[in-house]
């Protein structure tokens, strides 16, 4: 039976009718069905626009062919020579890895191209980005140029948000970890994710406070300037992460064993969401520019 409160723009008439089970977030390392035909209709469209007529057949030409071939020789490893520009050689093999292909090759390759030098258009990253959030998949473009995965609209305003905070030259460090967090995160790879959204907070206490080791006395910094109501929260949260009980003292003595998706996912988001919050309490207490 229809639920009558259910926003049925978002839905299709089966699953709005109760015919269908309704859209959920896709789990981690999941690619499904309509994301893999949404992504191939868009790349195929894409490469279509640049392709030119020759002697034997259509070819690829412009910024897919710079593209593929770079990626022919600096992502998948190949001799230059075995490369060529045929339409239908790169049509059946593209078409192979979004129909069968792993979502880390699937991922892999769009976040490839985005991070290349040439993009096929000015919105290929905001494309590949709407297509992921269409069709609820569990990842998002986040900085423009990094797939992370995401469990919420929210979760991919934060990180955008704290990689916004950090564009300053002074918070490369932070903005680096906070990027291979994510990245890590993409991977798979929870413990590497969790350390390195530590480092991303560490990174930012050493730009407001350079003498700080780590988030206390910066924190009493900012506090001379002005109120910091999340004072004791902060503390709390950065004492779970780092003390000697805390997540960084199991990623050293206990492997990764104790650690999991859940785990990793918010302190992403809790690292991201305490970057930002530092910045600018910073910028507002005059101890950094912006």
């Amino acid at each position: 039976m229809a639920d009558a409160t259910l926003n049925r723009s978002n839905l299709t008439f089966e699953q709005a009718e109760g015919a269908a089970p309704l859209p959920r977030q896709l789990q981690l390392q999941e690619v499904s069905q309509q994301l893999r035909a949404q992504l191939w209709h868009y790349i195929h469209h894409s490469i279509s626009l640049s392709l030119t007529n020759g002697t034997f057949g259509r070819h690829i030409s412009g910024n897919w062919d710079t593209i593929l071939r770079a990626m022919h020789v600096e992502h998948y490893h190949l001799m230059i020579d075995e490369f060529g520009t045929n339409w239908i050689d790169h049509k059946e093999r593209l078409r192979n890895l979004f129909q069968y292909g792993t979502y880390a090759e699937i991922l892999g390759f769009l976040q490839w191209i985005i991070r290349y030098k040439t993009r096929p258009s000015h919105n290929f990253a905001a494309d590949i980005d709407r297509c992921l959030e269409r069709c609820q998949a569990a990842y998002r473009v986040v900085n423009g140029n990094t797939i992370a995965p995401v469990s919420s609209q929210e979760e991919a305003e934060t990180l955008e948000r704290a990689f916004s905070d950090l564009v300053s030259t002074e918070f490369n460090g932070a903005r680096q970890h906070l990027k291979l967090a994510a990245e890590r995160a993409t991977a798979g790879d929870w413990a590497d994710c969790i350390h390195e959204s530590i480092n991303a907070v560490e990174a930012t206490v050493r730009c407001i406070d350079p003498s700080a080791k780590d988030l206390r006395p910066a924190l009493a910094v900012l506090e001379k300037r002005g109120t910091i109501p999340l004072k004791q929260g902060l503390l709390n949260l950065y004492g779970y992460t780092s003390d000697e009980n805390g997540l960084r003292h199991s990623l050293v003595f206990n492997g990764v064993a104790d650690l999991d998706q859940t785990d990793a996912l918010f302190m992403l988001g809790a690292c991201a969401s305490f970057v930002s919050y530092l910045i600018n309490k910073a910028r507002a207490s005059g101890l950094i520019s912006g």
